[in-house]
């Protein structure tokens, strides 16, 4: 693969791993020595931020459990949810991070426990939400921030908005952009490279699509697969 590209092990090398968004499957990132570890944070009931990315856990939403009771349950299914900071300490000097918040309202917390292990130029945060990069912005104009696009079963108008997403990435204030594959194309990436925008695409598995992302020139290729693109 071509190593101008960026591999970015998306939940962990999950792919690897018994179980995506644990301390196991960022070790086996930091082992293969992807350039980035990506994963989802949440809020539960009792205000501890966690890297998890459903918004349920057995039928119950996660911001209405305390993290306890999360384990418990994640417990009987063989794993256990990492709190970010237990991530933040186990990654800090070993790689960089792709942060996604699932939820605004807490950037300031996420952004000083960050700031505490990470410099600049090791960590970014982004969001299906507009409002996550906006906020982060405000709070600290330096941290590098992304947009995602490519929700499944979208309708036809949030499909061209986010294949033309360059309107919300200025009222956001995001630098990157970071869609699903399906919308990469080599026009699409053409556009963002003429304008100067880096494209982190998601989340691509198959070494055909590999392939085909590094040849469109895009960034980063965000996989479950970190071992494939090395």
């Amino acid at each position: 693969m071509n190593r101008e590209t960026m591999v970015i092990a998306h939940r962990g090398a999950s792919a690897l791993a018994p179980h995506e968004n644990t301390l196991e499957a960022f070790q086996i990132a930091i082992d293969l020595k992807a350039d980035m570890a990506e994963f989802d944070v949440r809020k539960t009931s009792d205000n501890i931020l966690i890297v998890f990315h459903d918004g349920t856990i057995d039928g119950r939403k996660i911001g209405d459990m305390t993290y306890n009771r999360i384990n418990d349950i994640a417990s009987k299914e063989g794993y256990r949810v990492p709190t970010l900071d237990e991530v933040l300490e186990l990654c800090s000097g070993k790689i960089c991070l792709d942060i996604e918040l699932k939820e605004s309202g807490y950037e300031r917390r996420v952004i000083d426990l960050v700031k505490g292990r990470f410099g600049y130029g090791e960590f970014s945060i982004k969001s299906f939400k507009d409002k996550v990069s906006y906020n982060v912005k405000a709070i600290d104009p330096r941290i590098k921030t992304g947009l995602l696009v490519g929700k499944k079963k979208a309708k036809l108008g949030v499909r061209l908005n986010e294949y033309f997403p360059e309107r919300r990435m200025r009222r956001c204030k995001a630098d990157f952009i970071s869609p699903n594959y399906l919308l990469c194309t080599k026009k699409f990436v053409k556009r963002m490279k003429r304008k100067h925008i880096p494209v982190y695409v998601w989340t691509v598995n198959d070494p055909h699509w590999m392939r085909r992302m590094c040849r469109l020139g895009v960034d980063a290729v965000i996989t479950d697969r970190p071992d494939i693109m090395r």
